[in-house]
């Protein structure tokens, strides 16, 4: 697990994991009839942990792409969230395109797969990458003038927002978000009696209702 609150995270006051995918963790190791063991992985660490074989499962909110499907293995997506960009409070107007020059930076998580999207909305503009293990570290580089705008979902946007106070950054457009994209876990490729369980479990989830309970407590929605 890579930290990203709400949906994996370490309690500072406990040391330990808590958030969506860790009971969703507990849950399928009680399946399987297994002990979990959760190991510490970052987002620029997380794929090549597991193709390296250092765990079964990348178990976070990974968004399921193209690129990363070259490499791993997908199960089918449990969740889906779409983008937002957070842009400094004095940033004008709310028109994306205008992150699209050559004098735009934005930052961008090392290891996440917001890279490939950036490019892709504004190919011109600089992009600062961020290697940390703090989901929020692109935010802040906004937050402190050292970036001009950064992407992330819209839920993580709003998450930051409201720690930070909405003083020093904002989301471009307020609530507009764009390219919804699916979350799901990864397995090395070749596990397919693995891939096909996961599979199973997670539809088994979705009907029983256990997903939508865990993304309550955990996302409010």
């Amino acid at each position: 697990m890579a930290d990203s609150v709400p949906s994996q995270s370490k309690n500072p006051n406990t040391d330990q994991w808590e958030g969506y995918n860790v009971d969703m963790a507990q849950n399928l190791a009680g399946q399987l009839g297994v002990k979990l063991e959760i190991v510490d992985a970052s987002w620029s660490t997380l794929i090549p942990g597991l193709v390296a074989g250092q765990y079964d499962i990348a178990m976070s909110d990974l968004f399921a792409t193209p690129k990363r499907a070259q490499t791993v293995a997908f199960t089918n997506a449990y969740m889906s969230l779409g983008f937002s960009w957070v842009v400094r409070a004095d940033f004008p107007g709310d028109d994306a395109g205008k992150l699209n020059e050559t004098s735009i930076t934005i930052a961008n998580l090392s290891g996440g797969a917001m890279g490939d999207v950036i490019r892709k909305y504004a190919p011109k503009a600089k992009i600062k990458e961020v290697a940390s293990d703090n989901v929020f570290s692109p935010h802040l580089e906004v937050a402190s003038g050292r970036a001009d705008a950064t992407l992330m979902d819209h839920y993580n946007n709003l998450q930051f927002l409201k720690q930070e106070g909405g003083k020093k950054v904002r989301i471009l457009g307020g609530d507009v978000q764009f390219q919804q994209t699916p979350m799901a876990y990864a397995v090395r490729p070749g596990d397919q009696r693995l891939l096909n369980f996961l599979n199973t479990w997670i539809a088994y989830n979705q009907t029983t209702g256990l997903s939508e309970e865990l993304r309550r407590k955990w996302y409010g929605f």
